[in-house]
């Protein structure tokens, strides 16, 4: 009887690891030395070909299959491989007549002498010819409907068979293909091993009261899928694909020790009292299910009606009740959907620092890989990588820039850059590391007190006067839109607007009176005109791209201050383009209860000083200021 104990493996660097050329069990024999010959006439298992330019020059059957990935390789004898067969590069082997089971081919290639192929034929693009004749890509499938007709299907088991009858018996004791189910009480009562993937539906409306039987199936290369039906794996012991439960479903694996994903649909049950490793994620929206023996889940563990007391390591935890985890101990991905956790014996994490796990317990830690700092945590000495959140948009660390707005678990993965590339944007606007801590860091930047913070201004600082500012060309060049938008802040409005050649569409003028005083204080007024100008330009230009017409263009205003005569830019919402005075005044927003109250508004540049008549509490929504609003509050400074 056939068994699934571990097949015996050779790897070939020379002439000297060849094997003893007849073999009593199947064997995988692997070569990856070059220009080896191995006078060989039949071969009990499989050959894999990663060396170039290997001879056999007297082969005439590979019992298993056979796979040629390099190149120049010679087997101008070989009639018959009994499984697969694939060709990746060019090889002699015009003798090939008989492939068994599947055949994949992905270059042109004249196969002379091949007539039977079994399984199906892969070609991807390429031109395959075959005794004259155009290969054509298939899956054969064999039908099912009567147990007579199982006598008919090959006895290597080398198939794929949708099975619609009813108390239909399987009686291979190895398969290699796709088996779907779609009849009641199938068996399969000598199955041990299968290499491909099962699907078992239940087409009767009256329900899945019947179950179907695998009493000696030990290993599945491949996934199983259920919807409306039962099966029984009583001594399955490893599985290296996935489990699909979709909805009325119920399994039961009482020896399964190992598996790829399990996910579970609603109104669905499984059993896995002796489960231990789960090579992908575990999902359950079915009954709960008690992983009572389950230690390691390598990919997402989400904790939705499930119980696994004995867990130790998962790749990304999900929760969604609030659990203790008794025995975890590692963490290697993220921490998603948690407040305020207790893992007593929790040893590492690989991303830390949500506001959400504030308070949490972890009196085991030892260490975190990714950490965002968070100042009431103190787990910044466990840290490999502590990043900082300056703003919504901007990550940091010792030695890395991250410009990205998505969550901190997922951001740190994204595009990142240099300090130095930070420094030469920062110079954009800055003139000097002083310039820089008093126009932009005290007042826009998230404070941090603590000396890992305090060492990456010291690093700023110590880069500034070596670096040389960002050229114009290299980030409006740059494939990070990220990147871009970071700069243009930097670079400033007119500036980006003078290099991109916008486009004037409105100018309008203001009469407006000046205040000024002489050396005694005293103050005069005297009228002058100032002018606003809109600006509009492609955003294709920008590197923005839409689909709306309407969102073709940004637009920006132009103003002169009136004591220095320097110009300033700022953005303004497409509906305020039509008139200059209508978008200088929607760069000015604030609460509507507020307005009423407004003494006067003082500007420079881009820096509005609103002084009011009284103090007022915030009401209701911020709106800009019309024209005539913004003008007629607008004091002016000579």
């Amino acid at each position: 009887m056939h068994t699934t104990d571990p097949i015996t493996r050779y790897k070939v660097f020379s002439t000297e690891d060849l094997p003893e050329t007849s073999f009593d069990d199947p064997v995988t024999v692997e070569i990856y030395g070059r220009n080896i010959t191995w006078d060989i006439e039949e071969l009990n298992g499989t050959l894999l070909l990663r060396g170039e330019g290997c001879h056999f020059p007297n082969l005439k059957t590979v019992k298993g299959s056979l796979s040629i990935d390099a190149a120049d390789c010679s087997l101008p004898n070989l009639k018959i491989v009994e499984e697969n067969f694939t060709l990746h590069c060019f090889a002699q082997i015009w003798g090939l007549e008989t492939v068994k089971g599947h055949f994949k081919c992905i270059i042109d290639f004249d196969f002379k002498n091949l007539a039977t192929i079994g399984g199906n034929i892969s070609l991807k693009k390429a031109n395959v010819i075959a005794r004259g004749k155009k290969l054509v890509q298939s899956r054969i499938v064999i039908p099912i409907n009567h147990q007579y007709e199982v006598e008919f299907l090959p006895k290597e088991g080398v198939f794929n068979v949708d099975i619609f009858g009813n108390d239909i018996i399987i009686p291979h004791y190895e398969i290699r293909g796709r088996i779907n189910v779609y009849g009641k009480n199938v068996s399969f009562p000598y199955l041990e091993f299968l290499q491909g993937q099962i699907n078992m539906e239940c087409r009767d409306k009256t329900g899945h009261y019947f179950t179907h039987d695998f009493p000696e199936l030990k290993k599945i290369v491949g996934h199983l899928r259920f919807e409306k039906t039962k099966a029984s794996f009583p001594v399955l012991q490893e599985i290296t694909g996935n489990i699909l439960l979709e909805q009325g479903c119920y399994a039961d694996f009482p020896l399964l020790e190992t598996s790829g994903s399990i996910s579970v649909n609603r109104n669905s049950g499984v059993r896995f009292p002796l489960l231990r490793n789960v090579n992908g994620n575990i999902q359950n929206q079915g009954e709960t299910c008690h992983f009572i023996s389950l230690e390691k889940v390598k990919g997402t563990y989400k904790t939705h009606q499930t119980i696994a007391p004995k867990i130790q390591e998962v790749g990304d935890l999900e929760m969604h009740t609030s659990l203790e985890f008794e025995n975890l101990k590692r963490i290697n991905g993220r921490l998603i959907n948690a407040f305020k956790v207790n893992f007593k014996s929790l040893e590492y994490i690989n991303f830390f620092g949500d506001e959400r796990h504030n308070g949490s317990q972890l009196p085991a830690l030892k260490q975190i890989n990714f950490y965002l700092y968070q100042k009431d945590d103190h787990f910044e000495h466990l840290a490999k990588n502590i990043y900082f959140k300056i703003n919504d948009r901007m990550y940091l660390s010792k030695d890395k820039l991250i410009l990205s707005g998505a969550s901190f678990n997922y951001a740190v993965h994204q595009q990142n850059y240099t300090i130095r590339k930070l420094v030469s944007i920062l110079k954009l606007r800055h003139s000097s590391f002083q310039n820089f801590m008093t126009r932009e860091y005290e007042r826009q930047w998230t404070r941090f007190e603590t000396p890992f913070f305090t060492k990456i201004l010291e690093k700023i600082e110590k880069l500034w006067n070596g670096v040389e500012t960002i050229q114009f060309e290299e980030f409006f060049e740059s494939t990070d839109r990220n990147l871009r938008l970071f700069c243009f802040n930097y670079i400033g409005v007119g500036n980006l607007m003078k290099r991109l050649e916008a486009e004037k569409i409105n100018e309008e003028e203001a009469e407006l009176n000046y205040n000024e005083y002489d050396q005694n204080g005293n103050k005069t007024q005297i009228l002058r005109i100032n002018c606003y100008e809109v600006y509009k330009i492609e955003n294709k230009k920008l590197g923005i791209y839409t689909w709306r017409e309407t969102d073709h263009y940004s637009y920006a205003v132009k103003c002169w201050c009136p004591s220095t005569e320097k110009e300033h830019w700022l953005w303004i919402e497409q509906e305020y383009k039509g008139n200059a005075l209508t978008a200088i005044a929607s760069t000015f927003r604030i609460h509507e209860n507020i307005i009423p109250h407004i003494k006067c508004l003082k500007r420079q540049g881009d820096l509005l000083i609103c002084e009011l008549e009284r103090e007022i509490t915030p009401r209701g929504f911020p709106r800009a200021l019309t024209a005539s609003e913004y003008f007629s509050l607008l004091e002016v400074e000579a």
